[in-house]
């Protein structure tokens, strides 16, 4: 069951209020949403880079 505080914060990020990137980070600032943003995809390029898969990828 979410608390109303859980509720609010779900409501901010489906308003565009605040950001949250895939680790859980969040942030009301879109500059630093889109910072974190560019970071994930930088790091996840640097994996497939390597030949990494991630998890639910079937490796061949």
């Amino acid at each position: 069951m979410t608390t109303p505080e859980q509720s609010q914060q779900g409501q901010a990020l489906e308003r565009g209020e605040v950001f949250q990137d895939a680790e859980g980070r969040r942030t009301r600032d879109p500059g630093e949403g889109a910072a974190h943003a560019k970071s994930e995809a930088d790091r996840n390029a640097e994996h497939l880079r390597r030949g990494e898969v991630g998890p639910g990828v079937p490796e061949e």
